[in-house]
């Protein structure tokens, strides 16, 4: 049987090489102006590079309407 990656690399390598991914994805995505999702109090919302935080809309979307 063929060993999966994280087996031929360890459990520490994987979560090293995982958490670089996610800090360089979200470090792009602030760049781009793009927003992070965050719960505050309970409610989901978009914080932006900029600061502002909108609370994200559970219900249908605009082109849905």
């Amino acid at each position: 049987m063929t060993k999966s990656l994280i087996d031929q690399i360890g459990p520490e390598r994987a979560d090293q090489l995982i958490e670089k991914a996610v800090a360089d994805a979200v470090a792009e995505a602030a760049a781009h102006g793009l927003p992070q999702a965050v719960k505050i109090d309970g409610v989901w919302c978009k914080r932006y590079p900029d600061g502002r935080i909108e609370p994200i809309d559970g219900g249908a979307s605009d082109a849905a309407r």
